[in-house]
């Protein structure tokens, strides 16, 4: 599954650096406050550090990583207080979503998606590879809203949040009950259960804030 790099780089090398990247920060072999060596990365891709550098710009501008002056660009860390921001801005999202939606019983094509999602998540055994389905299965719930706003919205953050979702899912027995709750909500928009889904839906988030504080702090 391809990461989410919504970012124009002109280079694909610089693409693929960037992935790799984002790779290693979601997996924990990048933790907050490592340095990018630039060098490491050239050697690696047997290229310059043109695309190198590009691929660090792109991902600065995403929030994973912060490029200090003379100092060089380092893995970004999120306070506990942003971690809470950045999840609350997602329920809030989701929830507005949920208001929204109507009949989504009768959305095939979207519940089919999730449905094609949840069997990916259900064999991933891949921790970066399910932090990326777990954020595609949410912002598929955004799109039963059909809000081209919601959506925008939400992907902006995203970064940030396949950051968050990946300290969150480093836990094994953490993965197994999100893959749980997601096939629950499944059920609830695939039976028009939409007071069900809302309350899991808070639950859910309730229990990615716990989890993420209670891993770094």
């Amino acid at each position: 599954m391809e990461f989410f790099l919504n970012y124009p780089l002109d280079n694909a090398l610089s693409r693929i650096v960037a992935e790799k990247i984002l790779e290693q920060i979601l997996n924990g072999e990048l933790k907050p406050g490592d340095k990018i060596v630039e060098g490491a990365y050239a050697e690696m891709f047997s290229t310059s550090r043109s695309p190198i550098r590009e691929a660090i710009y792109m991902l600065a501008t995403e929030g994973l990583i912060e490029r200090i002056p003379r100092k060089g660009a380092f893995v970004k860390g999120y306070t506990l207080s942003e971690i809470q921001d950045l999840l609350d801005v997602r329920n809030n999202i989701e929830l507005l979503s949920a208001k929204r939606i109507d009949q989504p019983h009768k959305k095939k094509d979207l519940l089919d998606e999730l449905k094609s999602l949840l069997k990916e998540m259900e064999k991933c055994t891949n921790q970066s590879q399910y932090v990326q389905l777990n954020y595609a299965f949410h912002y598929t719930i955004i799109k039963f809203s059909e809000s081209s706003v919601l959506e925008g919205v939400y992907s902006k953050i995203s970064f940030p949040l396949l950051r968050i979702q990946g300290i969150h899912f480093s836990q094994t027995e953490t993965i197994e009950k999100s893959k749980e709750e997601h096939r629950k909500i499944y059920e609830y928009l695939k039976r028009n259960e939409i007071d069900e889904f809302i309350e899991l839906l808070r639950h859910h988030t309730e229990n990615v804030i716990f989890n993420v504080s209670k891993t770094v702090f």
